[in-house]
């Protein structure tokens, strides 16, 4: 498949963008630095598109969180009011940060790997793929992660 050109670049980062965005804040746990690596990697695929649009999103979150690693990584939690917040809303933020609080247990690299796999939904090659790593490597990664995440709490995988 030829290159992609640079509308249709554009119209495959606005479809996959709000999926990747999610995926890097819950990887870096950084909404800015999230964002600046996304409109990288976006800069990177206008200069230098991928040869086609399969794994987009792989190929974006590689990009991006390559981008967002640039300097030291200082994990950043988000602390919101529940001021006229309804039960859901508060079962919810509740949910979320447990998960942080899990995800902030794992090192960098396996955060990045168990996001990928769980949030993106990508396979394990498409991950090595993506991230440059052997497929074992992130079988083992994600089966590290799942029983670091155990030990410190609930969690089911």
């Amino acid at each position: 498949m030829p290159d992609i050109t640079a509308d249709r670049w554009a119209t495959l980062y606005d479809q996959a963008f709000p999926q990747v965005y999610r995926a890097l804040v819950a990887a870096t746990f950084d909404r800015e630095r999230a964002l600046d690596g996304l409109h990288d990697a976006f800069e990177e695929g206008l200069r230098h598109p991928p040869q086609s649009d399969r794994n987009l999103e792989g190929w974006l979150y590689r990009v991006a969180l390559r981008k967002t690693h640039r300097g030291m990584f200082r994990a950043q939690r988000e602390s919101r009011r529940a001021e006229g917040a309804t039960p859901g809303d508060i079962a919810a933020l509740l949910d979320r940060l447990e998960v942080g609080r899990l995800l902030g247990l794992l090192t960098e690299r396996q955060r990045a790997i168990v996001v990928a796999h769980y949030y993106l939904g990508l396979t394990h090659e498409e991950i090595a793929d993506a991230l440059g790593v052997r497929r074992g490597t992130v079988s083992a990664t994600v089966s590290q992660s799942l029983a670091r995440m155990r030990e410190k709490g609930t969690v089911n995988g």
